[in-house]
């Protein structure tokens, strides 16, 4: 499909950026009519020490603030449904989401919820979903999903073991802040695999079929910022503010290089992984990523060599297929600088599990297949498994 030929749309709501943002959020919060305010966290935020900057801001605004800290990874629906009960109950008219993407997840799909006076089927059929009053603000302790510039909420259904991403205008926030100061103390483990999350949105965006100018413009600069920040925000990321702010940014930007293009399989994988597994979403995106790169290499030779040239790789002399497999090798080259598991088998995924995989891809992501720069059957998808084995 030609660019030209499709209208691409942009939002972001409104944002502050910036060192100390954070302080900013008990005012957001009365401009934007709370007054009764439920913080969404984890364990792991409250453990280190992130939630007083909230919870200081807001009572310094004169507004009762609750915190709900059992938010779980993968959004699990019960939890959502145990959320939404306590919100009801309580009254709360503003949430606030501190944390990484299953976080901010929560917080969407609650208000998606609440908009359904509590019916979980809206969830699967979310089309049929009515706005809900709630308000929201999203502050990512992360720099991988994200998912506070983006309308998409995934949640895990227990019953059959399912990840199900949902997009809808109603999961919008109303206020997003980034502050890179959240991120300062973040683990290495966590810097790394939500930092190779957002690459992979990146680089998806960049090399779809679907890829728009604009959406090119917003992924290269996310792909150079991610080659240059990663391993510094790995390394050492409590004495690098400037590596954390630019983590920050480039999740916010390719984000939106994905919205204006598409995902492909990839992310397809991901979720099966992060089922059978136990990876993150953004292990099982690292793990997955410079196979898929691999297999796809002759669908768009150009930008893949451009990739290359992002993360730094010199090219001067080689051929545009050998340019084109050095992203192959960068890519590489950085995960395993950060530690994270490079084959399926490292992941205890063996052979059993590989048909089960094909048919989740296939049954569940189609559409994903679909925006793939080269096409696949189920053949090729078994191949690009055994390859990552």
């Amino acid at each position: 499909m030609e660019e030209f030929s499709r209208v691409i749309e942009f939002r972001v709501p409104r944002t502050w950026v910036g060192i100390h943002a954070a302080d900013q959020v008990g005012s957001i919060a009365r401009e934007l009519g709370g007054r009764r305010i439920l913080i969404l966290t984890d364990m792991g935020i409250i453990h280190a020490g992130l939630l007083d900057v909230l919870t200081d801001s807001i009572k310094k605004e004169g507004l009762p603030v609750e915190v709900f800290s059992e938010c779980l990874p993968n959004v699990p629906l019960s939890s959502i449904q145990q959320c939404y009960h306590l919100v009801e109950k309580e009254g709360f008219d503003l949430l606030i989401g501190l944390g990484g993407g299953s976080v901010m997840d929560m917080v969407k799909l609650v208000g998606m919820l609440r908009g359904s006076s509590g019916n979980v089927n809206v969830l699967f059929e979310p089309d049929r979903v009515k706005p809900s009053g709630l308000q929201k603000i999203l502050l990512p302790t992360t720099a991988g999903t994200g998912s506070e510039w983006s309308n998409v909420a995934v949640f895990t259904n227990e019953s059959d073991e399912r990840k199900i991403p949902i997009r809808n205008d109603y999961l919008w926030a109303e206020a997003a802040v980034i502050d890179p100061l959240l991120s300062l103390n973040l683990p290495p483990r966590v810097t790394a695999e939500t930092g190779m999350d957002a690459l992979s949105h990146a680089i998806e965006a960049y090399t779809s079929w679907k890829a728009s100018t604009i959406g090119d413009m917003l992924a290269e600069k996310a792909i150079r910022l991610i080659s240059e920040n990663l391993r510094i925000a790995y390394a050492k990321g409590s004495k690098h503010i400037q590596a954390r702010y630019h983590m920050a940014v480039a999740a916010g930007l390719a984000t939106l290089a994905l919205r204006s293009s598409a995902s492909y399989i990839v992310h397809s994988f991901s979720y099966p992984l992060c089922m059978k597994a136990r990876l993150s979403h953004g292990a099982a995106c690292s793990l997955m990523l410079p196979v898929v790169m691999e297999f796809n290499l002759i669908g768009n030779l150009d930008k893949f060599a451009r990739v290359a040239w992002l993360m730094g790789e010199r090219l001067e002399g080689l051929p545009l297929r050998e340019q084109a497999q050095k992203a192959v090798e960068a890519v590489r080259r950085l995960s395993s600088d950060l530690k994270l598991k490079q084959t399926l088998g490292e992941a205890k995924i063996d052979e059993t599990h590989i048909p089960w995989i094909v048919d989740y891809v296939f049954r569940f992501h189609s559409y994903q297949v679909e925006n793939n720069p080269r096409d696949l059957n189920r053949e090729d998808v078994e191949q690009i498994l055994h390859a990552a084995r």
